[in-house]
């Protein structure tokens, strides 16, 4: 007959470890869960601000002579492209359009929540350039 390896006193051994590290394992599955959703929603977020960013960059007036002018319906319009497609927890905090670096441009500034499984939702805020390409307006599309 062959005699176990191991004492009585290391019996259970297992039982132990294993309630040791299901937790451990749990709350790491638990943030990476976390972390796949927030990637997710910050995708989403970057994409609605780009494109509202873009819309808003078409519509800002460059003159014959070079000079840009900010108007309101590029303020308008990023506004609203953003309004249109944002999710719940994405939240618009300003649009800007304008001159950027001497080109014609619309930058569109929002905030992006967490998934919260971890830590609640927090915020992240995201910043979107869109620059208006030369020659490019709405008009010649």
């Amino acid at each position: 007959m062959v005699k176990p390896r191991y004492s009585r006193a290391q019996k259970g051994q297992s039982t132990t470890l294993f309630a040791v590290f299901l937790p451990a394992i749990i709350v790491l599955l638990i943030g990476v869960l976390d972390t796949i959703a927030t990637t997710s929603r910050l995708m989403d977020g970057v994409s609605v601000a780009n494109l509202a960013a873009m819309a808003g960059a078409q519509e800002v007036k460059v003159l014959p002579n070079g000079v840009i002018q900010t108007t309101e319906q590029a303020h308008s319009t990023a506004t609203w492209y953003f309004v249109q497609q944002a999710p719940t927890y994405v939240q618009l905090t300003s649009v800007w359009c304008g001159q950027t670096k001497n080109r014609p441009s619309c930058i569109v500034k929002a905030r992006v929540q967490t998934a919260g499984l971890m830590l609640g939702g927090q915020y992240i805020d995201i910043t979107a350039v869109g620059y208006l390409a030369y020659g490019v307006t709405r008009g010649n599309q």
